[in-house]
């Protein structure tokens, strides 16, 4: 009997290992490397190469600097004046501005996979389509009429060009097809361009009458900031809908830095962040928080809201390391912390 007994108590507790590991394997929580679960800050850095790094916070407040060299400690240089990543499925890719290249790590483990230095000058931004990545050139800065694309085959990384003829910054895919805003840091251009990646052609010209400076779509409409005027695009009809709101005076420093999270719209204005509805007429005319900063020309250096989270990133001097602060999205200061020199965007994982 003592025999039975022990039997069924084994064969019960075997049953309760085995559920355990199938509900284990199907989480969807599974870390799929070091590096999941958690948010990069890319610091750019200033001419001297070893002031760029990535800084990665995990959700748990553990923080991390350098890790591309932690993690690659004989590989080459990322390059100096970093310029925001950019995300496929397992791929990060990091744009160097001065290198003319970007580096392509594993997003989860930060293991360096390949660089790539052709038909790059003066990148800017990027992001993926249709298996390839796309990412912006200022060229030789001078105008915006020799800007384009460089159009990366994902499978080996070869490359070619797409001249866009303006202005050209910031790109972002929504059902396969590309956005880009013209203008902001180079540039007067006042218009968003939609290019078709199946034919590798641009397929409509938006103009806004005001020059943009961020965007970011949500449920068919795409929102558009420049220093003074927010419009909504209607990705349908490629229309602007109704008349752009005003947001910022005339003679203030500007709004830029857009945000779309939760059905509201976030967007700073020197140091304050501003908030308000999707649906929202009229601009707020109340900060939900400013922040101090002595920074002459990084102010809101890098900004983004995720998961009831706002993060932003003060620019300091460019020479020595800066700070992140990260608030609740009612305006609590809920952490600062340092990061490295010219931190400018943050990259969620």
């Amino acid at each position: 009997m003592k025999k039975l007994n022990k039997f069924f108590l084994m064969l019960f507790a075997s049953s309760l290992f085995l559920a355990s590991c199938s509900s284990d394997d199907n989480s969807p929580n599974v870390s799929l490397g070091q590096y999941d679960n958690g948010v990069f800050v890319v610091n750019e850095g200033n001419s001297t190469i070893t002031t760029s790094s990535i800084t990665f916070i995990s959700n748990s407040g553990a923080v991390e600097q350098d890790v591309f060299r932690n993690v690659n400690p004989g590989a080459a240089e990322l390059g100096t004046y970093l310029q925001p990543m950019f995300f496929d499925n397992t791929r990060a890719f990091i744009i160097s501005g001065s290198a003319n290249k970007i580096t392509v790590v594993n997003r989860y483990t930060f293991e360096y996979i390949a660089t790539i230095s052709t038909n790059l000058q003066n990148p800017r931004f990027g992001a993926v389509a249709n298996g390839k990545a796309y990412v912006t050139n200022a060229a030789d800065w001078m105008t915006g009429t020799d800007d384009y694309l460089t159009v990366i085959n994902l499978s080996d990384y070869s490359t070619s060009t797409k001249t866009l003829g303006v202005w050209s910054e910031r790109i972002i895919e929504e059902n396969n097809k590309l956005y880009i805003t013209n203008g902001y840091a180079y540039g007067d251009a006042t218009s968003v361009t939609v290019f078709n990646p199946a034919t590798n052609n641009v397929e409509a010209t938006i103009q806004l009458g005001f020059n943009p400076n961020s965007f970011e779509e949500e449920d068919g409409i795409l929102y558009v900031l420049g220093s003074e005027k927010l419009a909504k695009i209607n990705l349908a009809t490629n229309m602007v809908v109704g008349i752009p709101i005003t947001v910022a005076a005339s003679t203030s420093a500007g709004a830029k830095n857009l945000n779309v999270e939760d059905n509201k719209i976030y967007y700073t204005v020197d140091t304050a962040v501003y908030a308000m509805a999707l649906n929202a007429t009229v601009a707020p005319s109340a900060p939900l928080l400013t922040y101090e900063s002595q920074s002459e020309y990084g102010r809101m250096y890098g900004f983004a809201v995720n998961d009831g989270k706002i993060y932003i990133a003060d620019g300091g001097d460019f020479s020595s390391d800066s700070k992140a602060y990260i608030y609740s999205t009612t305006g609590s200061l809920l952490s600062t912390i340092t990061v490295g020199v010219g931190p400018n965007s943050f990259y969620f994982n």
